[in-house]
């Protein structure tokens, strides 16, 4: 059952990316509201998806990095939702549903994953990790598309003939807003969640040192959010650099789900 609803709502958030990217282009509010209310939801069948897988396994659907990647996706329609009505900025959607729906096809042709976890897998600690780095990286999913926007904001102001493009994206300063608030509030998550793995990790493992490719590459990608936040509050980063590192962090989180997908470690698929 649950499979059905996860197809439901990626036809969903396909329809929606596909609607963003036409009101992008035209602006029409019709074609956002419809985007938006596809959104909406897609993302309302994507919960009743996750609780009843969850109920079927009689766990969190957070034990494999296939459930993983579907939680993260969920977080960040729901963050996009947010932020599109906190500072209206409406076209938002056209540069996030693209990686939630990328997320989803790429959830939908790997195998499900485990259904029975080892012990070690099952306790409150590691429920706790998956869930606070989920959360992480679904607000540096925000993060990014801000910093993608901002990078192409500029260049049209740097052009002596604007594009189209810029009459559509919102101002510098609302944009270095909203990966601002990103960054805040990604980062207090996924450090925590990183917290909670490193405890667990020394139990389960008897090691914090030992190799896997995707506890190494979250350090890695958690260096460098470390660095644009440090940046900013220390060194006055603002603009195209802190929007150059969104680029960048979110490039190393992709590159540490990759590893943990295709690189032989301790986390399983």
């Amino acid at each position: 059952m649950n499979l059905v609803l996860l197809d439901l709502a990626l036809l969903a958030y396909v329809g929606a990316t596909a609607l963003a990217l036409v009101h992008l282009i035209q602006r029409q509010d019709r074609i956002h509201r419809a985007a938006s209310l596809l959104t909406q939801g897609g993302w309302v069948v994507h919960t009743l998806a996750l609780v009843v897988r969850g109920v079927e396994l009689g766990r969190p659907p957070l034990g494999t990095l296939v459930e993983a990647m579907s939680v993260v996706a969920w977080a960040a329609v729901l963050f996009t939702l947010w932020a599109e009505r906190q500072y209206g900025v409406k076209v938002l959607g056209a540069f996030v549903l693209p990686l939630v729906s990328v997320l989803g096809v790429s959830a939908a042709w790997l195998p499900p994953g485990l259904t029975n976890l080892a012990p070690a897998l099952r306790s409150a600690w590691i429920w706790g990790h998956v869930t606070l780095a989920m959360l992480g990286i679904s607000a540096f999913v925000l993060n990014f598309a801000g910093g993608v926007m901002y990078l192409l904001q500029e260049r049209q102001l740097k052009a002596k003939r604007p594009g189209a493009l810029y009459y559509r994206l919102p101002s510098l300063e609302t944009l270095d807003r909203i990966t601002y608030r990103a960054l805040t509030l990604g980062f207090p998550f996924l450090t925590l969640g990183l917290f909670l793995g490193a405890l667990w990790a020394r139990t389960a493992w008897g090691s914090l040192f030992t190799f896997d490719p995707l506890a190494l590459l979250s350090v890695l990608a958690w260096l460098v959010y470390a660095a644009t936040l440090g940046g900013r509050a220390i060194a006055g980063w603002r603009g195209r650099r802190a929007a150059f590192f969104a680029v960048v962090g979110f490039g190393a989180l992709a590159l540490t789900l990759g590893a943990g997908l295709l690189l032989p470690g301790r986390h399983g698929s």
